[in-house]
């Protein structure tokens, strides 16, 4: 685009413009490297007062403990990364600015990264605050414009779709074309607008411009010079129109083969976590009682070596002692009320053991039992497949886990047991995993990933996701399984969404792309009274 600014008025073909910026790759890639890495330099002390913050006063007892009770080292906490993420937010904005010259400097003069970046920031000597409220201002205030046009677009989809019927799918795809042109449109007059403002600067702050080598095609612009861009031709328009008639087309017959719709498992996070104490056998009656398929249970050992239920690193949160697991025996922790934090009804409850949980869900619901290490256990993923086999519990539960040596040692103690990885962030090379499921961040879930595990023979199960929009996309995306703290949400969501038909699924795919909550998918929030089975299942 600067090169556009700079250029575009000579009327040159685009391919040559182009080979301005292929001719000057290499270096490019040199100024975002350098750029780069004096940045994190000139943040590294922000950095490290960060992690400082973090370890004396978030490390004391288990990161739920802050999130759940919020206690004063909290807010002083977040007050202190606030005012490093301003300080932060600012140094970035003021090292932009001064470096904003580079890639002109870069592009039209015979110099090197390094040098780029040490030039601009001597000609924007004394001209910061005022060339950065420019370029900063209009970054701001495009992007907020932006997002007010995106809720403006939203709410007239909104209107446009509750007046064409049952079955839109031709205006549904419109909106799909209008939406990515919105987008493009505000990205687009974003970097022009950029790009414009920097050719600006460059000019005034670069002296005797007239005689610079910017381009084989003639002379450098002067100041006060207006770049024109080229338009497309009447070809090039008429090419545009005949690449989105054939997708319109397929659009409105794809529903017509679209196969029916898989019915995703549910997990119930901890147990039923938002109707009764997390990993208790209360949680696990009622995620029995909501009809969950699956309750993801957290595991470790006591000092003693029995395998209990229990999420955090400690019991400050869920039974106000600061002591660990691993500095308990099964008797002394058998002792505390890990219900009453919860709700008073719920006094008196006990951190159970792995078997005490099987013994009940047995023949009811599955079990995906997660291994929490927190230190340098080694006998625990030993202990739960042992507890497994004697169980004879293999085909009722997987064994998941963050650690991959964790599930190898599952699968040598007993390889009937199915296992999962827990991915948060990056899965690396998935096609290597020993493993049968990958239970993915929902928000971190890719296509590709997808794909690849389909291709693979893998189940993939997203967590964790409470919001029956997010559950319907993930359905329609074919996930395996959806791990969430209201399994009475998604299984109301499974049911509407297996309800659809298949233009109907096909429409709400199209609503979802769109950023627009389905009115196909009704969820009522309100308690149903119990079945009998489900009351059976309480009162036990």
């Amino acid at each position: 685009m600067v090169v556009v600014a700079l250029h575009g008025q000579d009327r040159q073909p685009l391919h040559q413009l182009v080979r301005i910026v292929a001719l000057k790759m290499l270096r490019i890639v040199e100024l975002g490297a350098w750029a780069g890495g004096l940045l994190l330099l000139a943040l590294s002390p922000l950095i490290l007062l960060a992690g400082i913050t973090y370890s004396v006063l978030l490390t004391e007892y288990d990161i739920y403990y802050y999130i759940k009770v919020l206690p004063p080292a909290l807010w002083w906490a977040v007050g202190i990364g606030s005012l490093l993420l301003v300080v932060g937010l600012a140094i970035t904005a003021l090292l932009s600015v001064r470096w904003s010259l580079a890639l002109p400097i870069l592009l039209f003069e015979n110099l090197n990264a390094r040098t780029a970046l040490r030039a601009s920031r001597e000609r924007m000597r004394g001209s910061v605050w005022q060339a950065g409220a420019i370029l900063v201002g209009w970054t701001i205030s495009v992007l907020l414009l932006g997002s007010l046009a995106g809720v403006a677009f939203r709410w007239l989809a909104c209107q446009a779709l509750q007046r064409a019927g049952e079955q839109p799918l031709v205006l549904t795809f419109a909106l799909l074309i209008a939406e990515t042109m919105l987008v493009a449109t505000v990205s687009l007059v974003l970097v022009l607008g950029l790009a414009l403002l920097t050719r600006r600067i460059y000019l005034d702050r670069t002296p005797h411009c007239d005689t610079l080598q910017a381009t084989p095609f003639g002379s450098a612009l002067q100041p006060g010079e207006t770049a024109a861009i080229p338009v497309a031709s009447k070809p090039s328009r008429l090419l545009l129109l005949l690449l989105l008639v054939p997708p319109l087309a397929v659009w409105i017959k794809l529903a017509e083969y679209l196969p029916e719709a898989t019915a995703v498992q549910i997990t119930a996070h901890r147990g039923h976590a938002r109707a009764a104490p997390e990993n208790t056998l209360s949680a696990m009656r009622k995620a029995m009682a909501s009809g969950a398929d699956f309750a993801e249970i957290d595991v470790q050992r006591t000092a003693d070596g029995v395998v209990v239920l229990l999420h955090d690193r400690d019991l400050k949160r869920v039974a106000g002692d600061s002591r660990r697991i691993e500095e308990l025996a099964f008797d002394e922790l058998r002792k505390l009320d890990v219900g009453s934090w919860f709700a008073p009804a719920f006094a008196g409850e006990r951190a159970p053991t792995l078997t005490e949980a099987i013994e009940l869900c047995r023949g009811r619901m599955r079990l995906n039992i997660e291994l929490k290490f927190y230190g340098s256990d080694r006998q625990l993923a030993a202990d739960v497949a042992k507890i497994v086999r004697e169980q004879a519990f293999e085909k009722e539960c997987i064994v998941t886990s963050l650690n991959l040596d964790s599930l190898a040692v599952i699968r040598a103690e007993n390889p009937k047991i199915r296992t999962g990885l827990i991915v948060s962030h990056a899965a690396g090379d998935i096609s290597r995993l020993d493993v049968d499921v990958l239970s993915i961040r929902a928000d971190f879930l890719s296509r590709d990933i997808l794909r690849l595990a389909r291709r693979q023979g893998r189940e993939v199960h997203a967590w964790t996701v409470n919001d029956a929009t997010q559950m319907a996309r993930l359905m329609q995306r074919g996930v395996d399984n959806i791990l969430t703290s209201d399994p009475d949400l998604a299984i109301r969501v499974r049911e509407q969404w297996a309800a659809l038909s298949g233009s109907e699924r096909l429409l709400l795919a199209a609503r979802l792309l769109l950023g627009l909550d389905s009115p196909d998918i009704v969820v009522a929030k309100q308690e149903s009274p119990p079945s009998d089975q489900e009351s059976q299942i309480l009162n036990e």
